[in-house]
C-alpha cells in the first residue's frame, strides 16, 4: 500500500509493477493478500512442512498458531489468534485461569512478548501432555517464520523443554521415548542450519535443557551419535561439543561428571579387545569426540576440575601425543585449560604459593619444550592448531589418509618416548600436589593411582606401558604384592618379546618404585639381577635396566646393606636358587659371576660406554664410581685403594675419570705394556692413559687380563653387547685418534665380527630366560621370603 487509496501488485515473471487506485483500498489489499497465502499453502513445497494433522494434534498445532501470530505485525491477525487461543483454551478446557475473553476488536499492541510467554508458562505447567504436539510444530513453524517470531518462538518453546523428562521414564512406553529422541534430533538440526538464531537456540534451548538432570543421558546420546554420523573433525563435532557447553552453563558439575564418566568406560572397553595403538582402536573416534568435548568444556572450569581433576590427568596421560596435529594440540590445550580453571576458581581457594606454581606451570607448558612433548614441536600455537578444521568430504573423512595408520603414515607423526611421558607427569603431579596442600582429606592422589594401576595392570599394548610409568612415577607407596604383580607382567612380556616398550616401561615403573619398598623386603636384591639381566635384551632397553640398576645399588645403599656384608656375597646369596639359569646367561655372554663378580658385572656395564645417548654414558661411570664406594665399606678402606676387588672398576674408570687417575698410584704405563701385546705402532692412545697393576692371578680369566693391560674403550664388544678378547695380533693397524673412544669394530677382525653376529641370536634368547628367571624365581622358594 502506498496510501489509504493506492496500492501496487508485484506478477511473477513480470519485470513491471500495476498500480491500483481504489477508495476501499485496505480491504482489497488483506483479499489479496488471503489468497496468495492460500495458494502457497496449495504448492507441493509446503506439503513437506505442513504435515497431516491427526486428531490428537490438533490442540498442539493450533495453540502453536495463535502464540506465534499474537507476534505478527498485522493487527487483525493478532486480534484473530487471541481470539483463537480464547476458543482453544475453552474446547480443549485448558487451564489458563479466566485471564481470557474472546472480543471483537482489540485492540493488541505487537510488543506483547511477556503476555506470550506468560501464557506459555502456565499452559507448560497446567497442561504438560500437550508438550511433545507443541514442540514439533513449534520446530516445523520455527523454519518458515522471520527473525523476530523466531525469537519470539523460542521465549514460548522453553518453558515446554523441561516437560520432556516426563515421557523418559521406563514405565513410558517406548514410542514416546523414540518422540522426545525424534523431537531432541529436531533441535539437533534446528541448531545446525539456523546460522543467525545459533547464539539464541544455544542459549535459550540446550540451556534450558540442561537444567534437567534426567534429560543430559538422553542428550548427550544424540549429540554423541550425531558427532560419529558426521565423522570426526566434521563441523558437526565442532557444534555439537560447543552446544555441550550451553548444556553445562546451567549444570555444569552434572554435565561435566556425565562427559569424563563416559570417556572412561569407553577407555575401559579399548582393553576387551586391544590394539597396539589406540588409533587403530574401534572406539578411537568415539574416545578423540569425548576428547573434543572436553577441550571445549575446559574453559572457564565448565569441567568443575575441583571435582575431576585425577580423571583429567588420567585422561592426558592417555592421550598425549595420540591421534592427529589437531588432536595433539587440543590435549596441549585441556591441560592448559586445567590449569587456568584452577588458578580462576572461587572454590576450593588455592593459597599464594600455590598461586604461585599454577601461574609457572601455566607458563611451563606454553614453552617449546613442552609443545615437542605434546607432539606439535612444529606449531607455533596450541590453540590454533588445536582449533584448525581437518574436515574433509564424508566419502574420504578418517577411511582415507587420515584414518590409515600403515607403517609408512604413522611413522611421521611424532611418537611418545617414555622419558617424555615421565616428565609430563612428574609436571602433572607437581601441579596436583600443590593444591591438596590446600585442601583437608583430599583424595586426589590416590584416585589418580587407582586409574593408572588398573590400567597398568591390564594387557592392553597402546595404554599399559603409559599406565606403567605413571604409576610408577606418582605411587606414594608400594607393596610386595605388587611388585610380584609388575614382575609376573615382566615374565609374561619376555615370553613372546615382542613388545619392548611395554619392556622397557615395566622396567621404568620398577626402578620408581624401588624406593618404596620395605626395607627388609628380600626383593631389592632379587632387582638387581633382574637390571643385569635387562642389560643384554636389546640396546633400547639397556638405558632402563641401567637406570633400574643405578637405583638398585643406591636404595640398598642407603639401608645400610653393604655396611657389613660385601656386594658379591650380598648379591650371589640371592642369586643362588636361579644358579643353573644364570650360568646360562653367563657362559652367553662370557663372562662368570661365579668366577669373579666384579670382573663380570663391569663388563656388563662397559656397554654404556659406547651408548648413543649421553645420560647413559653419564649414568656408567657414576654407577661404576659409586660401586667403588660400596666395595670399600666393608672392609672401612680408601674406594680408591687398588684391591682384587677394585681393580675391575679402577680399570674400567681410568680412561674416562680424572680423579680415578689422580688418586691412584700407578706403576706401569701403557706404554711400557704394549710391549707384551704387540707392537706399539697398532695403537695411538693418550698420552695420560696409564694402567693398574695385575691382582694375585688366582681365579683371573683371560679377558679380565686384557681388561687389566687395556682401558675399557679397547675391549671390543659384538653387537648385542657380547664381550670378547682381542688377540694381539688382530689389532687394526690403523692407529685412532687420541680423542676419540674406539669402537668395537676399529679392535675386531672379521672373524669375530662374524662370530659375534653368529651368537646374537642365542644370547638374547639366554637373556630373555635369565630375565623371566630373575623376575620369577624367587616365588618358587619360599625359604627366601618371596611369598
Amino acid at each position: 500500500m502506498i496510501d489509504d487509496n493506492q496500492f501496487t501488485l508485484t506478477i511473477a515473471n513480470e519485470s513491471g509493477l500495476l498500480s491500483f487506485f481504489q477508495i476501499d483500498c485496505d480491504n482489497t489489499v488483506q483479499a489479496i493478500i488471503h489468497i496468495r497465502n492460500r495458494w502457497e499453502l496449495s504448492q507441493p513445497d509446503s506439503v513437506r512442512v505442513h504435515q497431516k494433522i491427526r486428531p490428537k494434534d490438533v490442540p498442539g498445532t493450533l495453540l502453536n498458531m495463535a502464540l506465534l501470530n499474537l507476534g505478527s505485525a498485522d493487527p487483525n491477525l493478532r486480534t484473530v489468534a487471541y481470539n483463537l487461543l480464547c476458543a482453544l483454551t475453552a474446547t480443549f478446557d485448558l487451564k489458563i485461569e479466566g485471564q481470557l475473553l474472546e472480543t471483537s476488536g482489540l485492540c493488541i499492541p505487537s510488543n506483547n512478548t511477556i503476555f506470550i510467554k506468560s501464557v506459555s508458562e502456565k499452559l507448560a505447567t497446567n497442561e504438560p501432555h500437550l508438550t511433545l504436539e507443541f514442540l514439533e510444530e513449534c520446530i516445523q513453524g520455527f523454519r518458515v517464520s522471520s527473525i523476530e517470531l523466531k525469537h519470539l518462538c523460542l521465549e514460548y518453546m522453553t518453558p515446554w523443554l523441561a516437560n520432556l523428562v516426563r515421557f523418559c521414564k521406563p514405565s513410558d512406553e517406548s514410542k514416546r521415548q523414540q518422540k522426545v529422541a525424534h523431537i531432541l534430533e529436531k533441535l539437533i538440526i534446528l541448531t545446525i542450519e539456523e546460522v543467525e538464531m545459533y547464539p539464541s537456540i544455544q542459549a535459550k534451548i540446550w540451556g534450558s535443557i540442561g537444567q534437567v538432570p534426567e534429560l543430559i543421558d538422553m542428550v548427550l546420546d544424540s549429540f554423541i551419535h550425531r558427532s560419529m554420523t558426521s565423522g570426526l573433525g566434521s563441523p558437526m563435532v565442532e557444534i555439537m561439543a560447543d552446544t555441550a557447553v550451553a548444556l553445562a552453563s546451567a549444570n555444569v558439575q552434572l554435565v561435566a561428571k556425565k562427559v569424563i564418566g563416559r570417556l572412561c568406560r569407553v577407555l575401559d572397553k579399548t582393553c576387551t579387545s586391544p590394539t597396539p595403538l589406540l588409533e587403530q582402536h574401534m572406539m578411537w573416534d568415539d574416545i578423540a569426540i569425548l576428547a573434543r568435548y572436553l577441550l571445549m568444556l575446559s574453559f572457564n572450569n565448565c569441567l568443575d576440575v575441583a571435582r575431576h581433576l585425577p580423571y583429567l590427568f588420567h585422561y592426558v596421560t592417555a592421550l598425549v601425543c595420540s591421534g592427529s596435529l589437531s588432536m595433539r594440540a587440543s590435549t596441549l590445550g585441556l591441560v592448559i585449560n586445567i590449569i587456568h580453571s584452577l588458578c580462576t576458581c572461587t572454590k576450593p581457594s588455592f593459597s599464594e604459593e600455590t598461586q604461585r606454581v599454577l601461574r609457572l606451570s601455566l607458563d611451563e607448558f606454553s614453552l617449546p619444550k613442552f609443545y615437542l612433548l605434546f607432539g606439535i614441536s612444529k606449531e607455533k600455537s596450541a590453540a590454533v592448531t588445536a582449533f584448525r578444521s581437518s574436515y574433509r568430504h564424508p566419502s574420504e573423512r578418517w577411511y582415507g589418509q587420515e584414518r590409515s595408520f600403515s607403517v609408512t603414515n604413522y611413522s611421521d607423526r611424532e611418537r611418545l618416548s617414555l622419558t617424555s611421558l615421565e616428565v609430563i607427569t612428574d609436571a602433572l603431579l607437581e601441579i596436583m600436589e600443590a593444591c591438596m596442600r590446600d585442601i583437608p582429606d583430599c583424595d586426589w592422589l590416590q584416585t589418580w593411582t587407582a586409574l593408572a594401576k588398573s590400567f597398568a595392570f591390564c594387557y592392553n599394548p597402546a595404554l599399559q606401558p603409559r599406565a606403567l610409568i605413571v604409576f610408577g612415577c606418582i605411587s606414594k607407596s608400594i607393596t610386595d604384592q605388587d611388585i610380584k604383580q609388575l614382575l609376573r607382567i615382566l615374565v609374561k612380556a619376555l615370553e613372546s618379546f615382542s613388545d619392548i616398550v611395554l619392556l622397557e616401561a615395566l622396567v621404568m615403573c620398577l626402578t620408581r618404585l624401588q624406593p618404596l619398598l620395605r626395607p627388609e623386603s628380600p626383593i631389592h636384591c632379587a632387582l638387581f639381577w633382574v637390571a643385569v639381566s635387562v642389560l643384554q635384551l636389546h640396546e633400547i632397553s639397556y638405558a632402563s635396566g641401567l637406570a633400574l640398576l643405578e637405583q638398585n645399588l643406591h636404595t640398598l645403599d642407603s639401608q645400610g646393606t653393604f655396611e657389613e656384608k660385601t656386594l658379591a656375597e650380598v648379591m650371589m646369596s640371592t642369586r643362588e636358587p636361579l644358579e643353573w639359569h644364570f650360568k646360562q646367561l653367563d657362559h652367553a655372554v662370557g663372562l662368570s659371576f661365579k668366577s669373579n663378580f666384579h670382573f663380570a658385572l663391569v663388563g656388563h656395564l662397559l656397554k654404556g660406554f659406547r651408548h648413543p645417548t649421553p645420560t647413559t654414558v653419564s649414568r656408567t661411570t657414576r654407577i661404576l664410581t659409586m660401586l667403588l664406594g660400596i666395595i670399600a665399606k666393608p672392609h672401612k678402606r680408601d674406594k680408591f685403594e687398588v684391591t682384587p676387588d677394585s681393580v675391575a672398576y679402577l680399570a674400567a674408570l681410568v680412561s674416562v675419570s680424572e680423579e680415578v687417575r689422580s688418586r691412584c698410584h700407578v706403576k706401569h704405563s701403557l706404554a711400557r705394556m704394549i710391549p707384551e701385546l704387540g707392537s706399539g705402532e697398532n695403537f695411538d692412545v693418550d698420552s695420560h692413559l696409564s694402567l693398574m697393576p695385575h691382582p694375585p692371578a688366582t681365579n683371573v680369566s683371560p679377558a679380565m687380563n686384557v681388561m687389566l693391560a687395556t682401558s675399557p674403550s679397547q675391549r671390543s664388544e659384538g653387537s648385542n653387547g657380547q664381550s670378547y678378547q682381542q688377540p694381539p695380533q688382530q689389532a687394526s693397524g690403523v692407529g685412532t685418534p687420541t680423542n676419540r673412544r674406539q669402537k668395537s669394530w676399529d679392535l675386531l677382525d672379521q672373524t669375530a665380527i662374524a662370530q659375534a653376529r653368529q651368537q646374537k641370536q642365542h644370547t638374547q634368547q639366554q637373556a630373555q630366560h635369565q630375565v623371566q628367571s630373575a623376575a620369577c624365581g624367587g616365588e618358587t622358594s619360599n625359604s627366601k621370603g618371596w611369598r
